[in-house]
């Protein structure tokens, strides 16, 4: 049984703790969180150790796996600690809010015996990984156009409102567009060019779409994300996938969610295998079901396990996302089209 250290007890770090739980094969040995009645309440839950500073963590307790849920802005100086500590580490995404913070991680990383891996979710999420066997099996042959979008009401469950301040989250680009990003240059390639509109809205978040052109494939990409919609408004993520043979739709908001229409003719719902564990334990937050983020904390274990270098999703790929991301919003600051 493996022991984790997981740092950070929020709406996240409860989902990544449901799921040790959940795959039988690691255990919550540690958590360490600045709030005491986080502390309280993962002692409660787990049985676990519990302390204010990820140093102390590892000072105290041996742990094989340190798990980072912790403000975008902290994640390179603990997956650094953690990494030189000689633990297996993975870190939620954002990597890091720079590419020279990025570089920091994958140096660390290099010189550490332990495997890392920045948690990108999409790409373990189920439908999403049936769209992907779609497109690389050839069935819509070459795609042409990817179009995602991730909307959300103003994100007020983090702690002291983080996620909604752009100098510590990076704004919606890169705690929500950052997995389309991510996952469609999993899909077909990152983007040679990049340009977004949008910006601050009244109600404190912000909205942009951004236009990603010289795909290797020569593919173009659309991202739609806000992080300004009412309180009412259900979290929604889509996904448009326009192949020269067909196309393959994916709206959270539609029953059923995922439909592929060959250019042929018809329609046709693909089987989507999910893992069947249910809801997590804590409900602030825009998603509660464990099953992408269970498939994804099992891939990481299972590489541990088997001495393998995680290569689903790559302390490099994570670098791109960001770099991307970057470009995103220099292209929202200069009005100008970003040559990556």
């Amino acid at each position: 049984m493996l022991k984790v250290g997981l740092v950070g007890y929020g709406f996240m770090g409860h989902m990544h703790a449901d799921c040790y739980l959940a795959s039988g094969e690691a255990k919550v040995a540690a958590v360490a969180d600045i709030q005491s009645s986080r502390r309280d309440e993962a002692a409660a839950a787990f049985g676990c150790e519990v302390f204010d500073s990820l140093e102390s963590l590892l000072d105290s307790v041996d742990v094989d796996i340190v798990d980072i849920c912790l403000p975008t802005g902290l994640h390179e100086s603990h997956a650094v600690l953690a990494l030189e500590r000689g633990k297996h580490t993975i870190c939620e995404k954002p990597m890091a809010l720079t590419v020279e913070a990025c570089d920091r991680v994958i140096e660390a990383a290099g010189k550490s015996s332990a495997k890392a891996m920045v948690a990108h979710v999409i790409r373990f999420w189920p439908e999403y990984q049936v769209v992907k066997r779609i497109v690389d099996s050839g069935e819509i042959g070459a795609v042409q156009w990817v179009k995602a979008k991730r909307l959300s009401p103003l994100p007020m469950w983090s702690y002291e409102g983080w996620m909604i301040d752009p100098v510590r989250s990076g704004g919606a680009i890169f705690d929500m567009a950052i997995h389309d990003v991510d996952f469609i240059a999993h899909l077909i390639g990152p983007p040679g060019k990049i340009t977004s509109i949008g910006g601050p809205m009244a109600s404190g978040g912000d909205s942009v779409l951004s236009l990603g052109s010289d795909h290797a494939n020569g593919a173009k990409s659309c991202v739609e994300v806000s992080f300004a919609l009412p309180p009412g408004f259900p979290f929604t993520m889509g996904l448009l996938v326009v192949g020269e043979r067909g196309t393959i739709r994916f709206d959270s908001s539609q029953t059923p969610a995922l439909v592929v229409y060959p250019t042929s003719g018809g329609s046709y719902v693909p089987d989507v295998p999910k893992p069947g564990v249910g809801l997590a334990t804590k409900s602030a937050g825009n998603i509660a079901d464990l099953g992408g983020y269970l498939n994804e904390i099992k891939y990481f274990l299972d590489c541990i396990k088997s001495d393998k270098t995680p290569d689903l999703v790559t302390l490099n790929d994570a670098r791109e996302a960001v770099r991307t991301c970057l470009a995103s919003k220099q292209s929202l600051a200069s009005g100008e089209t970003i040559v990556l």
